[in-house]
């Protein structure tokens, strides 16, 4: 189970939260490499805010979207076929996506990489438990100050740091640098050897410089990069923000040293020098560089004298973390609805009144030559009889009936309530829980049969295959068990009903305005067909009238539609969600029913 959620949930995390976090330091390290101004600390920040990024993407389960990919348009449907919400509501089955019993294998590559995770993971949490072990070794070799004056010395200056009290000074001979060791109860090691060969200046510089990390809440806050290093060790960038973070969190310490003493740059560098190269303790910081690399560029950075403005500073680090650490999730634009409006209907002839022979036979002609597309010689309105009544208009169309859609297969035998999940064809796995609350099945057709067959009476009963060898299972708290697994893809398909329902009923309104939109075309497509004195007879304010309605009822289809668009996301992001569900499900129920094979809860048939 521990890998399954590794390879479902925390897998995904990580890749997505890789790849935001490269767009993250490479910014940051554009920022440092092209604005060499910018200060240690702020620098010290920026790394530290990547770092967190990592952490944050990690545990944030629901990220923000961004609708930037493309969308496609959705041409909605004038008539939906109406779907009763009633029937959606009482559906007594509940069909699961289809997916065979065998679709995730045991071993799998999602697996492969949950259990190649942890094992790097391991290798990092075994490394620092083996360095907090030697820095815990370190402090009892060593021995208290004795030293008065140092005492004193070093209590002035964490009171003028603004520290509540100075930390625990100890001596050690194993070590050639000062190291400020332990967040909860910090101990200062100062090197036994060295402590009586520095001048006074030289040691007030190491002390100060280790309690300007107290004063940062350095240790603390060091633990950020140090996890994301950690659960990432796969990611370059992680070990790129770790050591970036470090070399700047030493730099900052060094500036705030030379901050009380701007004529001491040169001693102070003489110092480093002293001090050398060191291993850093792993619970801990050390005064000495870890390496030659970086006491290097700690000593370019003493020659920097000039500084960025730190209100800019300060406002382009927070705004990096508002907009940097946030995880992000790439997702389509709002598809636009195409609109389309509803060709009219097939125009009827309208009937004409007949008069004398001789005019209606002319009068029927020039219509039928009309209608069919065909020119006709013009006739003398002279030789025209009185112009007829116009013709009532045509009764509308009554639309047809909307065609329910066909229901969803039921069971091949007996009145069942659940979840499904039938096939054509026979997997290597099957089984099918009866249940008078809820049955669940994920076999082939003809299974499902044979363990009706082998139920006794309304009892609970739970057939299932391996391979050729067929079992039951007859044990209530298993059957619950098995229950209880699906009970999330069961309530995931009542959402997916009752969202049926609904676009059911929005399908039937908007057949309802589809038909009113054809009646207008009609009756507006009936007096276009009048003649000139017809047309001059019939009042404009009703054509008006009906133009208005149409508007009207072209806004309303809009409306539905995009209410129709939006319960249909609903529909797919349910049925994702129920797809990882019964997956997950499927999963546990397997898990559940080998443990009933081994503990001998089942009958062999």
């Amino acid at each position: 189970m521990a890998l399954e959620l590794i390879s479902d949930i925390l897998l995904p995390r990580l890749l997505a939260t890789s790849v935001q976090s490269t767009i993250l330091a490479a910014v940051v390290w554009a920022l440092c490499r092209f604005v060499p101004r910018l200060s240690a600390a702020t620098r010290c920040w920026l790394w530290w805010l990547v770092a967190l990024q990592l952490l944050v993407g990690l545990a944030w389960s629901s990220p923000m979207a961004l609708p930037v990919l493309p969308a496609e348009a959705v041409q909605p449907a004038v008539q939906i076929a109406q779907v009763a919400p009633a029937a959606a509501r009482d559906a007594s089955i509940v069909f699961a996506p289809a997916a065979a019993p065998d679709a995730s294998p045991t071993w799998s590559w999602p697996l492969a990489l949950a259990v190649a995770w942890l094992l790097g993971l391991s290798v990092m949490v075994t490394r620092s438990l083996r360095g907090c072990l030697a820095t815990r070794s370190l402090l009892r070799a060593s021995a208290p100050c004795r030293d008065r004056s140092l005492l004193h010395a070093l209590a002035l200056a964490a009171e003028a740091h603004g520290l509540r009290g100075p930390p625990r000074l100890r001596l050690s001979d194993a070590i050639d640098s000062p190291q400020l060791v332990g967040p909860w109860r910090p101990v200062l090691l100062l090197p036994a050897h060295h402590t009586d060969s520095m001048q006074p200046d030289e040691l007030d510089m190491a002390l100060t410089h280790e309690l300007v990390h107290l004063q940062r809440r350095d240790l603390w806050l060091g633990l950020v990069p140090a996890l994301a290093q950690h659960l990432f060790f796969f990611h370059p960038l992680a070990h790129l923000a770790a050591r970036e973070y470090g070399l700047s969190r030493e730099a900052a310490c060094d500036a705030a040293v030379l901050e009380g003493n701007r004529h001491c740059a040169r001693e102070y560098g003489q110092l480093l020098l002293r001090l050398g190269v060191a291993p850093r303790p792993c619970a801990g910081l050390a005064s000495a560089s870890p390496d030659f690399t970086l006491l290097k560029r700690r000593l370019t950075m003493l020659q920097t004298t000039s500084s960025f403005p730190r209100v800019v500073a300060v406002l382009m680090t927070v705004a990096i973390g508002v907009v940097g650490v946030m995880p992000y999730r790439l997702t389509a634009a709002t598809p636009s609805v195409a609109t389309e409006t509803p060709a009219p209907a097939a125009r009827p002839a309208p009937a004409p009144k007949p008069a004398t022979a001789t005019s209606r036979t002319s009068t029927t002609t020039a219509r039928t030559a009309t209608r069919n597309g065909v020119p006709v010689d013009p006739v003398d309105p002279a030789d025209m009889p009185d112009p007829p009544a116009p013709p009532a208009p045509p009764a509308p169309v009554a639309p047809a009936a909307p065609v329910a859609p066909p229901a969803p297969p039921a069971p091949p035998t007996g009145a069942l309530r659940g979840t499904f999940t039938l096939g054509t064809q026979r997997g290597e796995n099957a089984f099918v829980l009866l249940d008078d609350d809820h049955s669940i099945a994920v076999s082939a057709t003809d299974e499902l049969r044979e363990a009706q067959a082998a139920r006794r009476g309304d009892a609970p009963l739970l057939w299932m295959r391996r391979g050729d060898a067929r079992y039951v299972v007859r044990d209530r708290a298993t059957i619950e068990a098995i229950r209880d697994a699906y009970a999330e893809v069961t309530a995931l398909g009542e959402a997916q009903g009752e969202l049926g329902a609904l676009q059911g009923n929005l399908g039937g309104q908007q057949g309802k305005l589809g038909a009113r939109q054809a009646e207008i075309a009609v009756q507006a497509a009936t007096r276009a067909l009048a003649d000139v004195n017809v047309r001059a007879q019939v009042d404009a304010s009703v054509s008006a009238a009906l133009q208005r309605e149409q508007a009207g009822m072209q806004a309303e289809m809009q409306r539905l539609a995009t209410q129709q668009l939006g319960l249909a996301r609903e529909q797919t992001a349910l049925a994702t969600r129920q797809q990882t569900a019964s997956a997950r499900a499927e999963r546990e129920a397997r898990a559940l029913m080998d443990a009933a094979i081994r503990n001998g809860l089942t009958e062999r048939l």
